[in-house]
């Protein structure tokens, strides 16, 4: 039977705190910065991963190493995640050569020699020159601020890491003539700068949760404050491309990101009216982006603002109480496909075609979810806050 969603659907912000609200968690993660009038300047984040290659590169060949000892044991599950691509698909041919894609990728993983493929690599000096550059480039900002409230461009005059990319890319096809090698350096030099990138979004989500459950004065920042950090949030989703945006966040400074939030809310409180008929229950809204239900017997984690994938109309899941590891599990064999793809012989219009597919399952879905970590420290709940953040597949968050 679904529950009422009553009053939860009558307001577009949903204010379910505790009276006892933790703040010591939002403490630990954010700093303040304060102009020569005493008006916060700048938000901080606290724990900032140091940057390196390794953890990636490690995490990369150790997830492919498992993954071949699982097909030579025949314990994968790699046909039950097939199945499932399968499931959630619209059935249309492009779905579908997508999903084979995907499924001969994988199951070429085990055709990789992993520690050769990684001395090849290594000898050719290709990924230090890469750190190296990328190094520079992120020293000329600083990457732990998540919010500016005096500059308005402050996020879209820093997108110059991407050109460090564009030139390791380059730099790496004067480097290497076999084409799985390149796509291989290329891939992880890609993901790699986004990952690292990454962790102001993800925090920035967890303000976003902060901000619309605790008086502003509580975190201390006053009304007008507050409002900035919402519009400097926003503008940092603005893409370098979209000049006209960029101009519009500026001439509405103190509004712009309050009008986006509340843009997102609303589309947030009518999909749950739309689609609450489709779950079996719809437990308590957790804050603007998720809420817990119980779907076809299991208790998970519902969210509101992101769809499955591009083909899919269904809300996407962020945690499966009932099966704990089943969303990390499935976004490692999602990297694992989309790694393996620089294996196969495919045309560069459907290998990007499936990239695309693939990264519309997780890469949006999982920054989001730093509102739901923010959600459970402030409940005091580490141990999911800590299993949220580990299924993020990204090594260099704190």
């Amino acid at each position: 039977m679904i529950k009422s969603l009553g009053m939860m659907l009558a307001v577009l912000f949903v204010v379910n705190v505790h009276a006892n609200t933790h703040l010591d968690a939002f403490n630990k993660r954010f700093s303040l910065v304060k102009n020569d009038s005493g008006e916060v300047a700048y938000i901080r984040m606290n724990r900032v991963g140091k940057f390196s290659l390794n953890p990636y590169i490690e995490r990369v060949f150790s997830d492919i190493k498992a993954e071949i000892k699982r097909l030579q044991n025949k314990s994968s599950d790699i046909e039950d995640f097939l199945y499932e691509l399968e499931q959630s698909s619209d059935k249309s041919p492009e779905s579908q050569e997508n999903i084979l894609a995907i499924r001969d990728s994988l199951y070429n993983l085990k055709n990789i020699n992993v520690e050769n493929l990684f001395s090849s690599i290594k000898k050719k000096g290709v990924l230090k020159k890469f750190k190296d550059e990328l190094k520079k480039a992120l020293m000329l900002f600083d990457i732990s601020v998540i919010a500016s409230t005096e500059d308005p461009k402050y996020f879209f005059k820093q997108n110059i890491t991407y050109q460090v990319v564009e030139r390791a890319i380059n730099f790496a096809k004067s480097r290497f003539d076999t084409v799985p090698v390149l796509n291989l350096v290329s891939f992880i030099m890609v993901k790699v700068h986004d990952l690292v990138l990454e962790q102001r979004e993800f925090h920035q989500n967890m303000l976003l949760h902060y901000l619309q459950n605790v008086n502003e004065i509580k975190l201390g920042l006053t009304k007008k404050e507050a409002d900035k950090v919402f519009s400097s949030i926003y503008e940092a989703k603005i893409a370098l491309i979209n000049i006209p945006e960029s101009r519009s966040a500026a001439n509405n400074w103190e509004r712009y990101g309050l009008n986006k939030f509340y843009q997102m809310v609303r589309g947030a409180n009518n999909r749950l009216r739309r689609e609450q008929g489709t779950l079996d229950e719809v437990g308590n809204r957790i804050n603007f982006a998720f809420f817990n239900a119980v779907e076809k017997g299991e208790k998970v984690v519902k969210n509101l603002i992101h769809r499955k994938h591009t083909f899919s109309s269904k809300m996407a899941t962020a945690y499966n109480y009932d099966r704990p590891n089943k969303v990390k599990r499935f976004r490692t064999l999602l990297n694992l496909g989309q790694v393996g793809l620089g294996f196969l012989t495919l045309p560069n219009w459907l290998k990007s075609q499936v990239e695309k597919f693939i990264e519309s399952y997780y890469v949006e879905q999982k920054l989001m979810e730093g509102a739901l970590v923010a959600h459970f420290e402030m409940q005091g709940n580490y141990v999911m806050a800590k299993n949220i953040k580990d299924q993020m597949i990204n090594p260099y968050l704190q």
